[in-house]
């Protein structure tokens, strides 16, 4: 740069004790506490975790903005010409250097990776050449000792120009991102953050041109204020949305360090009421905002202790029971296999007396067989229905799809019970389509298993006289058996909760009738295997009950070629 050719200094005394002398004390107030707040916030940030790179270009960002900051308290003390047009051509090559950085980070916020190499290049491109024309003449020209400034020339402007190019692409990626984002979160996020970077960046370069215009710098001083907004903004989104990773509690810090640097400010407003009513509302507004985040994250860091407890309590004793239901469940399936095999021999043995292979057996020997056997059928019974709830559970239940005509399986099942019903003096009937269903591929030993064990509830809930009517019929999709009764019935409370593990109806307590409340559960899980549905239906106790089983018309068997069996994980 040429500088004039001899030393010149203004009018104004020069500083002593590096402080400043013969200025506004807007100057003292908008420098010392902004340089401060710049310095605490950026170390702040870095500190929470210097690796990370979002953390770092915010530090560099108010390390850079610091910087200018203490050169425009140099250029404001400086009384020699030459200390001022060397302080003012650093101060126009920083200020869009403070831009480029605020550019880097609301990037890497809003997308949480780093920039492009493109994105750089043309930020790099556009700065270029401000930094080829600071050092000249064409920025500025000479020096004023009348007005103790720098005459600046065109391009000294050029660095305006950059300044808003970066503002309207900040603007830009908050905008592109905000509508970009999934979750509400990141959108709010993304709002404060950018709110909070172009208010920044609108006061602290509108400042600086209103004051190369009006070559009034006192304006240019009031900008530095943003800094205050900035503050504001990025520490509700430390709170709000745990920007740079930084912990909730953190942010009480940085509110009181806002307070006291603020309350300093208050201290140097000496010159006139105007600037002690500004710098006094500054600080009660730091001291409303701040004590409102405040109670904020202490409300927020009680609820997430209280969360991240029940959340470890809830995740321990969910273990514990995964435990527990799978030690039931191998303790089920072994001591079912252990029990089914005796079970056969009993059962085995006790058919062969009663048919005579062992010799003739009177009338009494005869009867007390019979209940034997009958038992020994309910134990059967039970076993297979643990040893099912075990295979279900586990995912191992095996099915042999096939071809099934329903109206031969449900005859077949109705033939089986009729001399029990004829026993009970319960009537049993059966109703098929006259129009045949198509077969269906099914597992027909699975299928025959629910139906049975409805008749066979039918039967048990029912008193003498009562009847049982199976029935074959078309609904819709579906190709449906119903098996009504004219029972016990079963109240609204508890068809919500029938088809679960050894769960009975409340009717069936005053009846003496043997049961598990684990064949519905069994069932469900067999018909839904095949896609289809078992449902209850009743009108209350007392007023019988009808069972359905509903299986899709889409299994049907197609030129006698079996449909592909659904698959579940039980």
């Amino acid at each position: 740069m040429e500088f004039i050719s001899a030393l010149a200094t203004c009018n104004s005394e020069g500083p002593k004790f590096l402080l400043f002398n013969d200025v506004p004390t807007l100057v003292y107030v908008s420098h010392i506490p902004i340089f401060l707040i710049a310095f605490f916030l950026g170390f702040f940030v870095l500190q929470s975790d210097s690796k990370n790179l979002q953390n770092r270009t915010f530090f560099l960002a108010m390390l850079t903005f610091g910087s200018w900051v203490f050169l425009d308290s140099v250029f404001w003390a400086a009384n020699r010409s030459d200390v001022i047009m060397f302080v003012w051509s650093m101060l126009v090559f920083i200020e869009p250097i403070v831009h480029m950085c605020m550019l880097y980070l609301v990037y890497i916020l809003s997308t949480g990776r780093d920039m492009p190499f493109r994105y750089k290049l043309i930020a790099v491109l556009i700065f270029l050449p401000q930094f080829f024309l600071v050092p000249t003449t064409y920025t500025l020209s000479s020096f004023d000792l009348s007005l103790c400034l720098p005459n600046e020339v065109f391009f000294s402007y050029y660095s305006y120009c950059i300044e808003v190019i970066f503002i309207i692409w900040i603007t830009l990626f908050g905008i592109l991102y905000h509508n970009k984002a999934v979750e509400n979160k990141n959108r709010r996020e993304m709002v404060y953050i950018t709110s909070g970077v172009v208010l920044f960046l609108l006061s602290f370069t509108g400042g600086n041109i209103y004051g190369s215009i009006a070559e009034d710098w006192t304006i240019g001083a009031i900008g530095l204020f943003g800094m205050i907004i900035l503050s504001i903004f990025f520490a509700y989104s430390i709170v709000r949305f745990q920007t740079f990773d930084i912990k909730v509690i953190s942010t009480q810090v940085l509110v009181v360090t806002l307070i006291v640097l603020s309350g300093a400010q208050v201290l140097l407003a000496k010159d006139t009421t105007t600037n002690l009513i500004l710098t006094l509302s500054t600080f009660l507004l730091v001291i409303v905002f701040g004590s409102f985040l405040v109670m904020a994250v202490k409300q927020e860091v009680k609820r997430k202790e209280e969360l991240q407890a029940v959340t470890i309590r809830l995740a321990n004793a969910n273990t514990e029971l995964k435990r527990l239901d799978l030690a039931k469940s191998e303790f089920i399936s072994i001591a079912s296999h252990q029990l089914r095999t005796p079970l056969t021999a009993i059962k085995g043995y006790v058919s062969l007396i009663l048919e005579g292979s062992y010799g003739p057996v009177s009338a009494t020997v005869q009867d007390i067989l019979n209940k034997v056997y009958t038992v020994n059928n309910r134990m059967s019974q039970l076993v297979e229905d643990l040893l099912s709830i075990s295979r279900i559970e586990s995912g191992r239940v095996n099915y042999t799809f096939g071809p099934v005509q329903l109206e031969a399986l449900v005859a077949e099942i109705v033939d089986v019970f009729f001399v029990m019903a004829k026993n009970k003096n319960i009537t049993l009937k059966m109703k098929l389509p006259k129009v045949p269903l198509p077969a269906l591929t099914l597992d027909g030993n699975k299928i025959k298993e629910v139906v049975s064990n409805l008749i066979d509830n039918g039967l048990k809930y029912n008193s003498p006289k009562g009847k049982v009517t199976v029935s074959l019929v078309q609904q819709g999709e579906f190709a449906c058996i119903l098996v009504e009764d004219t029972g016990i019935g079963v109240k609204p409370e508890d068809a919500k909760r029938i088809f679960d593990k050894f769960t009975r109806s409340s009717e069936t307590m005053r009846l003496d009738v043997s049961g598990t409340g684990l064949g519905l559960y069994v069932g469900k899980n067999f018909v839904e295997a095949h896609g289809g549905r078992l449902d209850v239906a009743s009108e209350g106790a007392g007023k019988g009950t009808c069972f359905t089983i509903k299986l899709p018309l889409s299994r049907a068997v197609v030129e006698g070629v079996s449909l592909a069996p659904v698959k579940k994980n039980s």
